[in-house]
């Protein structure tokens, strides 16, 4: 799995979830002949990790940089996405409320 740039993450809900380090994308459901690497450029083509295709250890300080870069760049959309979506949920319950004001 951290090969593949993952680290086992489990909760009560989900004992076999694994996160990026690099994009965030999860992944659970796991089968004993899934092979992460391959799940992960199926569900994230994208990740900085895996376009790099080499691995953590043979890294330069260049493109360990640029993984840096893209991990903190994914932290802040993430962190954007589930703050906009907070407010979302608010503006709703704020909606109904005057909605059933002006009933």
């Amino acid at each position: 799995m951290a090969a593949a740039g993952f680290v086992h993450c489990p909760s009560e809900n989900g004992p076999d979830v694994v996160q990026c380090f690099f994009c965030f994308k999860e992944l659970e459901g796991w089968e004993p002949d899934d092979d992460p690497l391959e799940e992960h450029k199926k569900h994230s083509p994208r990740c900085a990790f895996i376009s790099l295709q080499k691995d953590l250890d043979k890294l330069t300080l260049q493109e360990f940089l640029k993984l840096d870069r893209e991990r903190v760049k994914n932290a802040t959309k993430k962190g954007i996405s589930r703050k906009v979506n907070d407010v979302r949920d608010e503006a709703a319950v704020v909606r109904r409320a005057i909605m059933s004001l002006a009933s």
